[in-house]
């Protein structure tokens, strides 16, 4: 259990969601809630402190008033950002939220100079890489949130089309979190058996292509905002393997220096997490396409980079 976990951006929908399913499994005795919205930061944590009280939850959930209440936290979940309309690419996300990230992890360095930080907003990668230019963080305590939940909805997709939820498939999307991801079908496990001999060609088709739609359709379905549950259980998944680290692998948005013939990026790759953050980086055999494709992958979050480069936000050293 931490002692003391922060959630920026507490009063939104991923970061409530977040502090709610923390306090009932139990993995903090405090979240701390922060953002522009302080009242409403206020009334979701008195809300999840008496759901809480319900079920005799040892924990403490409260909204913040100043980056100085964030003090000697173990875990900052960053969630802030403009959110994604059903017109709007990941890429119309990137200035807005590249200067509204630097102030946080600004701030956050002054505060809670020892915090692991979990990147949840959009666009992920690249925000990782803001984070650790303001923070100075080392590269093991910032990680970006998006490979478990890009893997949760492969498992969806293909529990879907295959009609049996009952089957236990683990899922493995490599790269950028977004158009370009890089579904691992041949790792992806269900039942024992690799993935990619369950499904049909066509199957396989299909759900990579469902995947890759899985956020954009739930943008369109809520009209106003976007996923919520499952980016917040993806938080959530992670934040145990973190105090109790196991072989389980996970893919989230890492820091390369060299791995899969990477340099200076964040990308989603899988590891082993610990208490420290990113343990190690797991280099699993990839064939040439393989290696192609998230080598295409990675070049739209180098474009991105490109583009804070160009307008200040970046220094050409990382």
């Amino acid at each position: 259990m931490f002692d003391k976990v922060a959630i920026i951006g507490g009063s939104g929908n991923v970061g409530s969601h977040i502090a709610f399913l923390g306090a009932m499994r139990g993995l903090a005795r405090e979240f701390l809630l922060f953002s522009i919205d302080l009242f409403r930061c206020k009334g979701v944590g008195l809300d999840i402190s008496q759901a809480a009280a319900i079920f005799d939850l040892p924990v403490s959930v409260k909204g913040c008033e100043s980056y100085e209440d964030l003090s000697g936290c173990e875990v900052v979940i960053i969630t802030a950002g403009f959110p994604r309309t059903p017109q709007m690419s990941r890429n119309d996300l990137l200035l807005k939220n590249a200067s509204i990230m630097q102030e946080i992890v600004e701030n956050i360095a002054r505060v809670a100079q020892e915090a692991l930080l979990i990147i949840v907003s959009n666009p992920l990668d690249v925000m990782c890489l803001v984070a650790k230019h303001y923070s100075g963080f080392p590269k093991n305590r910032i990680i970006g949130m998006a490979g478990v939940l890009d893997g949760a909805r492969l498992t969806y997709e293909s529990k879907t089309i295959l009609n049996d939820f009952t089957k236990h498939i683990e899922s493995y999307v490599l790269g950028a979190h977004g158009d370009d991801m890089l579904p691992l079908l041949r790792y992806c496990v269900c039942n024992g058996k690799s993935l990619a001999d369950v499904l049909s060609p066509k199957q396989q088709e299909i759900v990579v292509q469902e995947t890759k739609n899985g956020g954009a359709k739930i943008v369109n379905y809520y009209q106003q905002g976007s996923a919520y549950f499952a980016p917040a259980s993806a938080v959530i998944k992670m934040l145990e393997l973190i105090i109790t680290p196991s072989e389980e692998m996970l893919v989230c948005s890492v820091y390369t220096e060299g791995e899969y013939d990477m340099e200076g990026i964040f990308i989603g790759l899988p590891i082993k997490l610990g208490k420290k953050g990113v343990e190690h980086i797991v280099e699993l055999p990839l064939n040439e396409q393989e290696r192609e494709m998230l080598k295409n992958s990675a070049q739209g979050i180098k474009k991105q980079v490109e583009i804070l480069k160009n307008n200040g936000l970046l220094k050409e050293r990382i």
